[in-house]
């Protein structure tokens, strides 16, 4: 009997130990890992492989030995590749055609990540002016397709990710008609158009219901989901017209809003941590906007925080405990106490070759904070109270991809390829 249940201990340590990154930043879109062995810095000997990998910005995400994610596979082409984890090789790839549109040049037709599930693979992106959906299983056989999502009016190109919640898949397409102060008029039809979320049945790609939203500016976040009472889920999603709302993902109600007038773009997705939820806004150049709400009871209660300039725009924010780390898009990374907002520290991460600018997220696990720049470095922060930085190594080229974390490892994408670093043995989720 103590064998067993030594032996049921034992299994049920190592069944919670396995990390969880099924989405963009892994857990709920906290970008922290519950893991260890993760490494202080890249070397030859703890890169276990690299691959050549098409252009995209969408973050690879985990599911068992697997690591999947989307690509520009070609001209007007891009794809689904799902790789073996602890080989690199691939296992299978769905490609798809694409109907090419306005973009950001910093942007790609692959932006989006996906969602995995035990059921499937769930992908939402853009085709045309048209946002599309589909669902794979896990041998790369395509469930189904939903060809018209929603309309979409692009000013930089798409880039939210999809979440499945409770049997509903969430689909975002948030827009504006003015683009450089004139009004959007290539066809007068899309008049019609109105920004929305649409909730989709994951089983079958059909749609459940769809949220009409006043028109804002593009929008970038991906939600999170919030726990409530009695095991039921709220969705909390973000633009500059409607504020922060929480959605309930089985009807598509807004159970609450918090719009005190936000006037920027909501890019870096917001992150919730004991009923407390902060996300930034913000524009290439102007001021930045921020809201931190106490979630806990029925409508939103704004939290005494301290404003702090030079919020980041494209990374989102990241949490461990009870500090806050806030990396600029120009490399100064703010730690703040995360229920104040009260500052701690304020310090350039740099890269090997110095100064840095960021689009990637910061993620974080086993005492580290780990940062992509767009100059190619990954680079390694000791997580603390005090600045500590371990370590800055070149890759091959620039990273705007987020990282994933498995059981001991780092999955790193940058422009080219798709790297594996970290201790050897480990399964990756």
């Amino acid at each position: 009997m103590k064998i067993t249940a030594a032996l049921f201990l034992l299994l049920a340590i190592t069944a919670n130990a396995k990390t969880d990154w099924s989405r963009f930043r892994g857990p709920n879109g906290t970008g922290v890992a519950d893991t260890t062995g993760l490494p202080t810095e890249v070397t030859a000997e703890n890169t276990l492989w690299k691959v050549d990998l098409g252009k995209g910005w969408s973050s690879p995400v985990l599911w068992e030995d697997k690591i999947i994610v989307t690509a520009e596979t070609g001209t007007g082409k891009r794809g689904v590749i799902t790789l073996d984890g602890k080989t690199g090789k691939e296992l299978w790839r769905h490609e798809e055609t694409f109907a090419e549109h306005k973009k950001h040049n910093f942007n790609s037709f692959a932006s989006s990540s996906p969602f995995v599930d035990a059921a499937g693979i769930y992908i939402n992106w853009s085709t045309g002016t048209t946002i599309q959906a589909l669902a794979l299983d896990h041998t790369g056989k395509l469930l189904w397709r939903n060809e018209h999502v929603a309309d979409y009016i692009h000013e930089h190109g798409t880039g939210i990710s999809p979440l499945v919640v409770d049997g509903v898949m969430v689909v975002r397409s948030e827009f504006d008609w003015q683009r450089d102060g004139k009004v959007y008029t290539e066809d007068p039809v899309q008049q019609a158009w109105k920004s929305c979320i649409v909730g989709l049945d994951a089983k079958t790609g059909k749609q459940v219901w769809k949220l009409d939203l006043p028109n804002c500016l593009n929008t970038f976040s991906t939600p999170v989901v919030h726990d409530l009472a009695g095991g039921k889920k709220e969705l909390i999603c973000t633009n500059n017209a409607s504020g922060v709302m929480g959605i309930d993902p089985a009807t598509g109600k807004i159970n609450w809003q918090y719009n005190p007038g936000f006037n920027q773009r909501s890019l870096g997705s917001g992150v919730l941590q004991d009923n407390v939820y902060f996300c930034t806004f913000g524009t290439g150049g102007g001021v930045k906007e921020f809201a931190a709400i106490d979630v806990s009871g029925p409508q939103p209660k704004p939290v005494d925080f301290t404003f702090s300039k030079g919020l980041p725009y494209v990374p989102s924010p990241l949490v461990m405990g009870d500090l806050m780390y806030l990396l600029g898009d120009g490399g100064i990374l703010k730690v703040v106490e995360f229920k104040t907002g009260k500052q701690l520290y304020e310090e350039r991460v740099n890269g090997s070759a110095g100064s840095s600018k960021f689009f990637s997220s910061p993620v974080a696990g086993d005492g580290k904070v780990f940062c992509g720049s767009q100059q190619g470095d990954l680079i390694v922060l000791k997580a603390g109270p005090k600045f500590e930085q371990l370590s800055a190594t070149k890759l091959d080229s620039p990273i705007n991809a987020t990282p994933a974390i498995g059981d001991g490892r780092l999955i790193v994408r940058t422009e080219k390829m798709l790297w594996c670093i970290g201790a050897k043995g480990n399964p990756v989720p």
